[in-house]
């Protein structure tokens, strides 16, 4: 068991290590490496680690397939440059400093609920830095606004992020369901995100602008209007499966699989831009966070804290949401998903657990700069470490995750009966 806890957390110090700049082993690599050690453990102690059979068996294919077809829808959307007229559409509305915060943080967050966090952050990033810099503002509160809008406004459906994507699975709560359960509360928490940020930037947002640059980066795009239209409506296609109750990922994969069908192009360049070592870290991590439930310690530290826990709705939803914020951290979201789902299953109202999980577990990774996926390709995209590191990170982070958590749990125990 000592070694199996010895492999978790030397993955996990590498992870965080590389999100850092300090050991450059890189996230995938980093969560391949664990994966393969848990394999090997079970050579040695067949008690411990997992077999390869076992290791394969505990990659979840739904959230892989989901977050493959609606990254390459995303990746068609910015190919027939749906956020290159987003960004000039932007530009030519000449928003004031404050409006144009706004409008990146609610926009990011709208479309991260139907095209995934980590994808509209990748496609989005280096168009809000350039936006930003030619505006003559200060990226910091820009970058910040797009991260984090992207994570909050992604707790709106079950196809928003990984961890929703999960969630969905292991509940079997509908699509359709937690649109409208959970769907106010996350509206509401992306605009208190965005009305924090404002509050924490408003000296920065006041301050005359410098113009930077001349031009803005460009996506090599290659528009066209036959494409632009297959790539929204086939998008739009798989948003009316998923509130029609049909399974995300094969409505994801079919969604994408008829675009690639329909665009009369072939789809190389779109292969090219999925982010192919996300959907590794994510196989790895799963293999991971196996073996390390194989062992029970989770289970039985989350036993031993039950009492301790509050009984009322409201305290049990707070309690709930803190081990969410605190665990999220330390394991990251989706992973520590799975090392709890023995314990939410057994809460005296687990229907109702599921839905503040996926909710608060979305919301938490805005607390830190590694809490989020979205968060380090927001950074390393538009190669942003100077302008926000971790502790300047954290400073924006407390106050936005504090302040959109208790307004959503709020919303979500008014407008749940109990």
């Amino acid at each position: 068991m000592w070694a199996v806890l010895a492999i978790f957390v030397a993955t996990y110090v590498l992870i965080a290590a590389r999100r850092l700049h300090v050991v450059p082993i890189g996230r995938p690599g980093a969560a391949l490496a664990g994966a393969t050690a848990m394999v090997a453990l079970s050579v040695v102690s067949p008690r411990w680690g997992l077999s390869p059979v076992e290791a394969f068996a505990a990659v979840e294919p739904n959230t892989i397939a989901l977050l493959l077809g609606m990254m390459l829808l995303a990746a068609s959307l910015g190919e027939a440059g749906f956020f290159e007229l987003g960004t000039d559409w932007l530009l030519g509305r000449q928003f004031s400093p404050t409006a144009l915060l706004y409008v990146v943080t609610l926009a990011s967050g709208i479309l991260s609920a139907f095209l995934v966090n980590d994808s509209v952050c990748l496609l989005l990033a280096p168009l809000v830095d350039g936006v930003a810099r030619k505006a003559g503002r200060a990226r910091a509160p820009y970058l910040l606004g797009l991260a984090m809008g992207s994570n909050a406004g992604s707790a709106l459906t079950l196809a928003g992020n990984p961890q929703n994507m999960l969630v969905a699975h292991l509940s079997g709560i509908s699509y359709r369901e937690y649109l409208l359960r959970a769907g106010p509360s996350a509206a509401a928490a992306l605009l208190t995100t965005g009305a924090v940020l404002h509050y924490v930037f408003r000296a920065e947002l006041a301050a005359p602008s410098v113009p930077l640059i001349s031009s803005l980066p460009r996506y090599e795009v290659h528009p066209s209007r036959w494409r632009l239209a297959v790539a929204l409506s086939c998008t739009a296609l798989v948003s009316v499966l998923f509130l029609a109750g049909g399974n995300l990922a094969w409505s994801a994969l079919g969604g994408a699989s008829l675009m690639m069908l329909l665009r009369g192009r072939a789809p190389e360049r779109l292969f090219d831009a999925v982010g192919w070592t996300v959907l590794l870290f994510f196989g790895a991590l799963f293999i991971v966070v196996a073996a390390l439930q194989k062992t029970g310690v989770l289970a039985d530290a989350l036993a031993v804290a039950a009492p301790l826990f509050p009984t009322t709705r409201a305290g049990g939803l707070a309690s709930l949401g803190t081990v969410l914020m605190l665990g999220c951290q330390v394991v990251s979201n989706v992973p520590f998903i799975l090392l709890a789902a023995p314990w939410i299953r057994g809460l005296p109202d687990p229907h109702f657990a599921w839905i503040a999980t996926a909710l608060f577990s979305t919301l938490a990774g805005n607390l830190t700069l590694l809490g989020s996926v979205a968060n380090i390709i927001v950074i390393e995209a538009t190669s942003a470490e100077s302008d926000i590191g971790f502790v300047r990170y954290l400073k924006v982070g407390v106050p936005v995750t504090i302040a959109s958590s208790v307004v959503a749990g709020a919303i979500l125990l008014m407008s749940t009966p109990g």
